[in-house]
């Protein structure tokens, strides 16, 4: 099974916010079903296709009020610590064994910077 353990813990974590929340909000309650069909469904079963820890912590930031502009920057935020860990190890690891595929970035240096109420 390859359920994410950390999608495991974030359900937990969604129900508690949910009934201490006490919110009632349609798109959640659509969610909460899409969850129990991916969970129950044998078409995603037999896929291992399950909710990750981000449809979990979408629906806790949906029910604290976080703008949804705001998720990819939080999602991004979260997983800053294992970015810089992974980096962290590739540069100390002189076999080269843990690196990944190095990217070049060929775009723009330099940006005018243009102020959201101007694009």
């Amino acid at each position: 099974q390859s359920y994410d353990p950390r999608a495991k813990l974030m359900r937990q974590v969604t129900y508690r916010v949910l009934e201490k929340l006490g919110r009632k909000d349609s798109l959640l309650d659509i969610a909460m079903e899409l969850e129990k069909i991916a969970l129950q469904d044998e078409y995603f079963v037999k896929r291992s296709l399950y909710p990750n820890v981000d449809f979990y912590s979408g629906i806790v930031l949906r029910a604290l009020g976080i703008p949804v502009e705001m998720y990819t920057v939080l999602f991004a935020m979260a997983r800053t610590v294992g970015w810089v860990a992974q980096w962290k190890e590739m540069v100390a690891d002189a076999t080269g064994r843990i690196t990944r595929p190095r990217q070049i970035y060929t775009g723009e240096l330099r940006r005018k910077f243009v102020p959201v109420y101007e694009r």
